[in-house]
C-alpha cells in the first residue's frame, strides 16, 4: 500500500517545515522518522486542557501547521522528547502509521487505510464518550436505574399466539417480548418507544449502544427523559403486581401443604378403617358367641377361640409385614433413591416401634406416595444417626467384617459390598 504522505498543499508545507525545525534531522524525509502519534486526543469538551496542548507552539485550537482544529492529537519526537499537537487532517499520515506498526508489531508497509481510520475512530470515540459521561453521566445513571425495571416489564409486546402455565401462581400467562423497534411518530400520543434497556445495554443485543458507542445517542436520551417523567405511575403499577404475585405464590404454597395434609389424613383414615373393620369382625364374632352360648363353659370356649384367632391375625399381619420389609422391587428402590435413603429391610429396625414405622413408609413408597417432612426426618434419623441393629452387626460379623459399624446406613452399604464381592 502507498504510504500516507504530506502533499504540496499550503498547510502541508507549513507542517513539514515546522516539524523539521523541531527535529534533530535537518530535512523532512529524515525528520518524519523521529515523530509518532502517542494516541492521546483532546477537545475542549473533554475537561481540563492537558499540558501538551497548552504548551504547544500555537496553543489550544491550532494544529502545528497553524490551521484551526477541534480535535487535538498529540505527537512525540522520539529523539528529543518534544511534544506537539496536530489536527485530524494531519494525523492521517506517517505519524499514525508508525504508532500502529509499534502497537501491532507489523511493518509500516502493511498498514491499511482501514487500520488508520479505526485507530482514529477508537480514540475520537473514546474521547467523546469520556466527555459525555463527565457532563451527563450522573443524571443518566439516576434516570436509567429508576426506569430500567419498568422498561423491561412494560416496553414490550404480548405474544398472544403462545402462553405458558406459571406453576408458582397456578395461572396461564402470555409471555412478553421487549419492543425492539419504536412504533408511531415521536411526540404523538400513539408513539410507542423501543425498549431503553434493549438499546442501551441488553446482553442479547450485539448492537447495544453501550458496546458500540460508549454513550447513548440523542433519541435514546429523549426517550429516557420521557419515560422518567412517566415513571411514577408505572412504578406504582409494577409494585402492586409484585405484591399480588407474592401473595399468590404464598397462597399456592399453602394450598399445596393443605393438599399434602389431606392426602395424609386420607391414608391414615384408610388404615384406621381397615383396623376398625377387623375389630368389628372380632367384636361381632365375640358378641354372637356370647349370645349363642348360654353356659359359662361355652362362653369361655368361644373366647378362647377368638383369642386364638386374634393371635393368628396378628401373626399373619407380622408375617405380611416381614415379607413387605424383606421384599424388594424396582418401584420401591426408585422411590428410595428419589428420597436419598437406602433400600431398607427388616435389619434396619432396632425395636418394634421402628419396625412398625418402616413398614408404614414402605407401603407408602410402594404406592408411590409422597412422604411428609416429619416422616423423612424420622427415616433419616433411623438410617444415619441410629446405631446399627443387632441383626446387621451379627450379619456383618458372620460375613467376616471386623471394622467399626457407625450407623444402619453404613451397615447396609457394607453388607451389599461384601455380598457383591463374593
Amino acid at each position: 500500500m502507498v504510504r500516507r504522505e504530506l502533499g504540496e498543499g499550503r498547510w502541508d508545507k507549513v507542517l513539514m517545515r515546522r516539524m523539521v525545525n523541531l527535529s534533530v534531522a535537518d530535512n523532512y524525509d529524515e525528520a518524519k522518522e523521529e515523530w509518532l502519534a502517542t494516541g492521546n486526543v483532546w477537545w475542549r469538551g473533554n475537561g481540563e486542557i492537558p499540558d501538551w496542548v497548552s504548551n504547544s507552539q500555537l496553543g489550544q485550537g491550532k494544529c502545528l501547521c497553524g490551521h484551526t482544529v477541534v480535535y487535538h492529537f498529540e505527537i512525540l519526537n522520539t529523539e528529543n522528547g518534544i511534544r506537539e499537537c496536530v489536527g485530524s487532517d494531519h494525523i492521517n499520515s506517517y505519524l499514525i502509521m508508525r504508532q500502529i506498526a509499534q502497537e501491532k508489531g507489523q511493518s509500516i508497509e502493511t498498514i491499511t487505510e482501514e487500520q488508520i481510520q479505526e485507530w482514529i475512530n477508537v480514540r475520537v470515540g473514546s474521547m467523546k464518550a469520556e466527555a459525555w459521561w463527565k457532563e451527563n453521566g450522573e443524571s443518566f445513571e439516576m434516570m436509567f436505574n429508576k426506569i430500567k425495571e419498568i422498561d423491561v416489564r412494560y416496553n414490550t409486546r404480548n405474544q398472544y399466539k403462545e402462553y405458558h402455565y406459571d406453576k408458582d401462581i397456578r395461572e396461564y400467562v402470555y409471555p412478553k417480548q421487549l419492543r425492539k423497534r419504536s412504533e408511531g411518530e415521536f411526540g404523538t400520543p400513539y408513539y410507542k418507544m423501543a425498549s431503553i434497556v434493549w438499546r442501551w445495554n441488553h446482553p442479547d443485543n450485539p448492537k447495544n449502544q453501550q458496546r458500540t458507542r460508549g454513550y447513548p445517542n440523542d433519541r435514546l436520551m429523549q426517550d429516557l427523559a420521557i419515560y422518567f417523567i412517566k415513571s411514577e405511575p408505572l412504578l406504582e403499577k409494577m409494585n402492586k403486581e409484585k405484591e399480588r404475585r407474592k401473595a399468590k405464590i404464598l397462597k399456592v404454597k399453602q394450598l399445596i401443604e393443605e393438599e399434602k395434609m389431606r392426602e395424609q389424613e386420607r391414608a391414615n383414615e384408610r388404615r384406621k378403617n381397615g383396623a376398625i373393620k377387623n375389630l368389628r369382625t372380632l367384636m361381632y364374632s365375640a358378641s354372637n358367641a356370647v349370645w349363642d352360648n348360654e353356659s359359662n363353659l361355652k362362653q369361655q370356649h368361644q373366647r378362647t377361640i377368638l383369642e386364638k384367632r386374634r393371635i393368628k391375625l396378628e401373626e399373619e399381619k407380622k408375617i405380611a409385614d416381614d415379607e413387605m420389609l424383606s421384599s424388594m422391587n424396582k418401584t420401591f428402590e426408585d422411590m428410595c433413591e428419589y428420597y436419598g435413603m437406602p433400600a431398607f429391610d427388616e435389619t434396619f429396625a432396632g425395636n418394634e416401634w421402628e419396625r412398625e414405622f418402616l413398614v408404614s413408609i414402605k407401603y407408602l413408597l410402594n404406592d408411590q406416595k409422597e412422604l411428609s417432612p416429619r416422616q423423612l426426618q424420622t427415616a433419616r434419623r433411623i438410617f444415619e444417626n441410629d446405631p446399627p441393629s443387632d441383626a446387621q452387626v451379627k450379619y456383618l460379623r458372620d460375613l467376616g467384617y471386623e471394622g467399626k459399624i457407625p450407623s444402619k446406613r453404613f451397615a447396609s452399604k457394607k453388607i451389599k459390598e461384601i455380598k457383591g464381592e463374593r
